[in-house]
């Protein structure tokens, strides 16, 4: 006679949980995007952004760390922002969509600040130097083109496939060498001039100078 199976807790099965939504294990910027409001939950955001006709992949992306967030921010110059919670200010607190950045590997490693209404756009920390860095290296399976987008209502649209330049000075370096894809000629234009590589500045020895002369 076989004896009793006896369950132990090997043979449990594996219940799968991102610990991270307890508070464990979490970077900065993920602790700072547990501080802020899911989208979802705020009426008055969302339905402007269901009015501007996004998809559910724009807004809740892959996960609740990629997920649009709503928090208050002060826009500051230089292209960056503040959490209100962070700073003592009297005016200047705007409420923005909050869009997880992530780089090439897929890290979430910076926050972006949105203004629907206004237009704005910055970054927390300035890690990234456009939205959607981690889609560079994917396979492009349907065109060897990246798309560039020239605001973030038309990437979030297009359930954030391709890129938003954010920092062109520094984007210029990723972007050397791509094949984008823009919806006007206007705006490749203006991209084209924007991503443009600096020349060389060329010297002529001093002693060299005096020689020639």
């Amino acid at each position: 006679m076989s004896a009793p199976f006896d369950h132990t807790e090997a043979d449990a099965p594996e219940i799968p949980a991102d610990l991270r939504l307890l508070g464990l294990g979490l970077n900065e910027c993920e602790r700072a995007l547990l501080d802020c409001w899911p989208v979802v939950l705020q009426a008055a955001t969302y339905s402007k952004l269901f009015a501007l006709a996004m998809n559910a992949e724009g807004v809740n992306g892959c996960g609740a760390f990629d997920a649009l967030h709503v928090a208050d921010v002060i826009f500051r110059l230089g292209g960056r922002f503040d959490l209100s919670s962070e700073v003592r200010a009297a005016r200047g607190h705007v409420s923005a969509v909050i869009i997880p950045a992530r780089d090439e590997c897929g890290d979430l490693v910076d926050l972006a600040a949105w203004n629907i209404d206004g237009g704005e756009l910055a970054l927390w920390r300035g890690v990234v130097s456009m939205l959607g860095e981690d889609g560079i290296n994917a396979p492009r399976l349907e065109s060897e083109t990246l798309d560039a987008f020239g605001d973030v209502a038309s990437w979030l649209r297009a359930g954030r496939r391709g890129v938003v330049i954010v920092d062109p000075a520094r984007a210029r370096w990723r972007l050397s060498g791509e094949r984008l894809a823009v919806d006007d000629v206007a705006f490749g234009c203006r991209v084209r001039d924007a991503l443009r590589l600096p020349e060389p500045k060329i010297f002529v020895a001093a002693k060299n100078a005096r020689r020639a002369a």
